[in-house]
């Protein structure tokens, strides 16, 4: 009889040790993703069209989420800055025709978006 307590005593410590271990385990296998960074850039356009084109030129590799705030003209990226810098942001966003606070977009292809995403350029 003794054996027999004995012997569920030990299981049931196994089983929780083991469950205990298996949690642990769990919880730090969310540690291992990647860390993102966030930056806010400065983003001249107008429209809801300026939107849409802006966050597409930015899904892309290394980049998790991008969301361009029309009012603002702030785009807030979420990025894994082991895979893509900030530079290259800016200049995926300039490739289409989109102003940064940085760096400015090439005039022929500022000059071939529609006529509602046109907005005011600083010299």
């Amino acid at each position: 009889m003794k054996t027999i307590k004995l012997f569920f005593t030990v299981a049931i410590l196994l089983v929780t040790v083991s469950f205990a271990n298996a949690q642990d385990a769990k919880y730090h296998l969310r540690d291992f993703g990647p860390k993102l960074t966030t930056a806010s850039i400065k983003v001249y356009g107008e429209c809801g069209s300026c939107k849409h084109r802006i966050q597409n030129a930015l899904k892309v590799e290394g980049i998790k989420t991008a969301n361009w705030d029309e009012n603002t003209e702030l785009l807030t990226v979420q990025y894994n800055d082991k895979i893509i810098h900030l530079d290259k942001i800016q200049s995926l966003v300039v490739a289409v025709g989109h102003d940064t606070e940085k760096v400015r977009a090439n005039d022929v292809v500022y000059n071939a978006l529609p006529d509602c995403c046109r907005y005011p350029r600083k010299s």
